[in-house]
């Protein structure tokens, strides 16, 4: 029997054997995409607080929690740690705080009833300056912390796998100590506060990361506080992108 081809027949053999070898590059570019993103993702400094456990006879409320000396209107001398876990070095490490529950811990220490001896309160609340102030009273003396805002501090670099000790903010401390030397235990609210550090990665890229600061889980006894100091990740991202993108279209 004599079989003969028609001229007008596809074949399927050949575009099947195209699309196998169109969907391998595909995959072999996708790949190649996913490794190179790995890798500049291990090259990232990846910046971000570490837990700090404490104990510790809590102070008079106007003197910082580690030095014991007074504390400054600005920040204190009492510290957490902030961690590079990635792969290359951040530089020009800024850093700053928002008092993210203000309005709630005035709202509670206005009603707080305190001993004669000792007054704490929140006033002339700006929310166009993000500023407070802070007027506290204690059996030594009465401190008044005004225009207290979102100050910034700075430190150069953090390598990878070091650390920097970052200051905490003097209200904080002022805040947390009348909290539990002046409450009942069922009566304690804390102070949250949105940390937000901004640096640059050896491309010369600029980034922000924010997260909250808080006490976790406490025991107060005798006028000794056990606890720890924890964040949680709000947000990240690359903050001269935009910039650096206009700068390419010129």
């Amino acid at each position: 029997m004599i079989i003969i081809e028609s001229k007008d027949s596809f074949d399927w053999v050949a575009l099947s054997s195209a699309i196998i070898s169109f969907l391998s590059v595909l995959v072999a570019i996708a790949a190649i995409w996913l490794q190179n993103r790995h890798f500049r993702k291990q090259r990232e400094p990846i910046i971000a607080p570490a837990i700090k456990s404490f104990s510790l006879e809590l102070p008079t409320t106007h003197l910082d929690w580690d030095t014991k000396e007074e504390l400054d209107d600005q920040f204190s001398n009492t510290t957490i740690p902030v961690y590079n876990y990635g792969g290359t070095t951040a530089f020009n490490i800024g850093y700053g705080y928002k008092f993210i529950n203000l309005k709630e811990m005035k709202k509670h220490l206005d009603h707080k009833v305190l001993g004669i001896n000792f007054e704490i309160r929140i006033e002339e609340i700006d929310e166009e300056k993000e500023s407070f102030d802070l007027i506290f009273t204690n059996e030594v003396k009465t401190r008044k912390m005004l225009e207290i805002r979102r100050y910034g501090n700075h430190q150069n670099l953090i390598q990878p796998g070091e650390q920097i000790d970052i200051l905490l903010p003097s209200y904080f401390l002022v805040l947390i100590s009348y909290e539990f030397q002046l409450s009942g235990l069922n009566d304690i609210k804390l102070p949250v506060l949105e940390l937000t550090v901004d640096y640059n990665d050896i491309n010369n890229k600029k980034w922000m990361v924010k997260y909250l600061i808080k006490i976790d889980t406490f025991k107060y006894k005798n006028g000794k506080l056990t606890s720890s100091f924890v964040s949680e990740f709000v947000s990240k991202q690359q903050i001269n992108k935009k910039k650096n993108n206009k700068k390419k279209r010129t």
